[in-house]
């Protein structure tokens, strides 16, 4: 069922959606445009998060060479023309490394990070610490590229995520615009749905995937459990 949740007081956080079976989650927020009816990305440059609280199971070629012209037969003090000194063949130039492995590189990295600071939150409140599942990186990266690409920064559904990964429950966080690993947990700890999410003591195993984007770092951090 879907349920509101109260405004993040963090400026540019856009309040989390809900889902859980049976009864109304006790908080207010903000319906994300899902399916065809979906928002464009924020045209503000100020960093922005949006997290999306668990859905449980069971809700809803070359030329040829060129031929040597041998020289006329009735020209009996003709010489043959000189041959040029054979080249070497020319060698390809150092291609430089492709544009997108370095941000891919750096995202990687960014995401890895995002879950050892995750974890450190969680064991500042007393919360085991979730371990990485593969699936879910998957599907984080996956999200969060497709956001990207098309533009968009908002939730799409996490029905897929749960078929996906097998998991009872599944929740999300995004940010966008955050320059660090640091300062995108940073945002989501001071959102009260962000929080809510990273300190979920049922969600069991974690997967972020972050991509550049135009407005910068476009970072999912999918939780299942």
């Amino acid at each position: 069922m879907l349920a509101t949740a109260p405004d993040a007081s963090a400026p540019g956080v856009r309040s989390p959606l809900a889902l859980a079976p049976g009864d109304l989650v006790d908080r207010v927020q903000d319906v994300v445009s899902r399916g065809a009816e979906r928002a464009s990305a924020p045209t503000s440059a100020a960093p922005a998060t949006s997290s999306a609280a668990p859905q449980e199971a069971g809700s809803p070629g070359a030329g040829a060479p060129s031929a040597d012209v041998p020289p006329p037969a009735d020209l009996p003090d003709a010489q043959p023309a000189p041959q040029p000194a054979p080249q070497p063949a020319p060698q390809p130039a150092p291609q430089p490394a492709s544009a997108a492995a370095a941000p891919a590189d750096a995202g990687a990295a960014m995401a890895a990070e995002i879950v050892t600071l995750t974890n450190a939150r969680r064991a500042e409140a007393g919360l085991a610490a979730l371990g990485t599942s593969g699936c879910a990186t998957e599907q984080a990266v996956a999200r969060a590229g497709a956001l990207a690409a098309e533009g968009r920064f908002e939730h799409d559904p996490l029905g897929p995520v749960l078929e996906a990964c097998r998991a009872g429950a599944v929740g999300e966080n995004l940010s966008l615009g955050y320059p660090s690993a640091q300062a995108a947990v940073a945002g989501w700890m001071d959102s009260p749905g962000h929080r809510e999410n990273l300190l979920r003591g049922t969600f069991t195993q974690i997967g972020v995937g972050c991509v550049q984007g135009q407005r910068g770092w476009l970072c999912a951090q999918v939780f299942v459990g």
